[in-house]
C-alpha cells in the first residue's frame, strides 16, 4: 500500500533504520509480535506509524539488496520508504553522523507529532513493552523503569500465551536453564516428587542465551515428556532477546548518581550465566509469581533447597514460595550480638522494627548519638 506524507500528519513516526537485509529472523518476528500482533495494538495503532528506511552498505545498491528490499517491503506489516536508493547523500550522512547509525546496529528513531526527535533508538523499548511504551520517547523509557521491578510478568510478558495466563493467575513459576541433561533430569525428577507432596510449581525450560544444538535436543526431549510446559524455539529466542534489550535499556536509563542497580545487576547475572565455567553439573533457576519480585539460585543451592523441602515448606502459607525459600537460604538474622555500627541522620526519620546488620546478619541495637 502506498500513502502520501500527508497521511502521517500528527502521528508519532518511528523510523526503523537498518540494512536492506534488516535483522535476524527471530528479531523481525519479535518486532512484529510486539507491534502489529500485540494484544494492545488496536488501542495504540492510530497513534504511531513505523516506517522502514533501509540504507545500503555503500553508495550503490547491489542486486541482492534490491531483491531483499522489494521482498520484505511487501511482506512486513510496516510502511517502507518507496525508493530508498534515491535518498540524497546529505540525508544518509546526517543519519550516520547525527543519529550515530552503524550497519550492524539498527536504529528506531522516534519523532513526535511535531516532528521533533524524542528518542534516537526505541528498539529495546518496543521489544520489552510493545505498545505499552507509547509514545516511545526517552522520557517514557525512564518513566517505565521507575515503576518496574524484575518480575515474572516482565520476564515473560507476551512471549507465550500459556505463560502469560499463568503469570496473570499468579502461579508459582520456575524458569530453569542448563545444557546438562543429567542435572535437568535430577532437578525435574525432584520437583515432580515434591509436587506430588503438595508443592505448587510449574517448571519452564529456557535453555541458554546461545541456542546450541545441544539445547535444541534437550528442548525436544522435554517437549515429548511435558509439552504443555515447553517453549517453542521462537519463544525461547524471544525470552533471551528481551533480556538483552532490558539490560541495554536499563543501562541507558540508570541514574548517573546511582552506585548500584539491583534490576540491572540481576539482568546481567542472568545473561552472563554460563555452565562452562568449571561447574558443568550446575544449572540455575529463577522462581517467582506474577508481579512479585523473583529469586535466582544456582544449581547446587537449588538442589539443597529441594532436598530440604521439609525444613521450609511450613513457611510457604505465610511467606509465599519465594519468601519461604529466601528465608531458608538467607536467614533473616543470626543469633548473637552485632559488633558493627552505622549512623542514620535524624533527618531521615526513625527506623521501625528490627534492623539486621548487612555484614553479620545479626540484629542491631538502637542508640541515640549526640554530637
Amino acid at each position: 500500500m502506498q500513502i502520501g506524507v500527508s497521511k502521517l500528519k500528527n502521528k508519532i513516526i518511528m523510523l526503523l533504520i537498518t540494512k536492506p537485509v534488516p535483522l535476524p529472523l527471530e528479531e523481525i518476528l519479535l518486532l512484529v509480535q510486539q507491534t502489529s500482533d500485540h494484544p494492545l495494538n488496536d488501542k495504540f495503532r492510530d497513534n504511531y506509524k513505523i516506517i522502514w528506511l533501509p540504507l545500503p552498505s555503500s553508495d550503490v545498491w547491489t542486486e541482492a539488496e534490491e531483491a531483499s528490499f522489494n521482498f520484505l517491503s511487501e511482506s512486513l506489516p510496516w510502511y517502507a520508504v518507496r525508493k530508498p536508493r534515491l535518498l540524497s547523500s546529505a540525508v544518509v550522512n546526517y543519519i550516520r553522523q547525527e543519529w550515530n547509525y552503524k550497519e550492524e546496529e539498527p536504529l528506531m528513531v522516534v519523532l513526535d507529532s511535531n516532528g521533533k526527535v524524542v528518542n534516537t533508538n526505541a528498539l529495546d523499548m518496543v521489544k520489552i513493552w510493545g505498545p505499552k511504551a507509547c509514545p516511545f520517547s526517552a522520557l517514557k523509557e525512564a518513566e517505565l523503569w521507575q515503576h518496574e521491578n524484575l518480575t515474572m510478568k516482565l520476564l515473560l510478558d507476551d512471549i507465550n500465551p500459556l505463560l502469560a495466563y499463568w503469570v496473570e493467575e499468579g502461579k508459582n513459576l520456575c524458569l530453569y536453564g542448563s545444557d546438562n541433561m543429567g542435572w535437568i533430569q535430577q532437578f525435574n525428577g525432584k520437583t515432580e516428587e515434591l509436587k506430588r507432596n503438595g508443592l505448587k510449581l510449574e517448571n519452564v525450560y529456557v535453555g541458554k542465551k546461545e541456542l546450541s544444538e545441544k539445547v535444541k535436543q534437550i528442548m525436544a526431549k522435554l517437549t515429548q515428556s511435558n509439552p504443555s510446559n515447553s517453549l517453542s524455539i521462537t519463544s525461547l529466542q524471544f525470552f533471551w532477546l528481551r533480556l538483552e534489550s532490558m539490560r541495554r535499556s536499563k543501562s541507558r536509563t540508570r541514574k548517573a548518581s546511582s552506585d548500584s542497580d539491583h534490576v540491572l545487576a540481576e539482568l546481567s547475572s542472568l545473561l552472563d550465566m554460563n555452565d562452562d565455567d568449571g561447574e558443568e553439573e550446575e544449572g540455575w533457576v529463577v522462581i517467582g509469581r506474577g508481579s512479585d519480585e523473583i529469586m535466582r539460585l544456582q544449581g547446587r543451592k537449588v538442589m539443597e533447597c529441594l532436598y530440604k523441602y521439609n525444613e521450609w515448606v511450613e513457611n510457604v502459607e505465610t511467606l509465599g514460595l519465594v519468601g519461604a525459600i529466601r528465608c531458608f537460604v538467607e536467614p533473616p538474622f543470626v543469633e548473637g550480638t552485632c559488633g558493627h555500627s552505622y549512623i542514620v541522620p535524624s533527618s531521615e526519620g526513625q527506623i521501625e522494627g528490627i534492623v539486621v546488620c548487612e555484614m553479620c546478619k545479626r540484629p542491631m541495637k538502637k542508640y541515640v548519638v549526640y554530637e
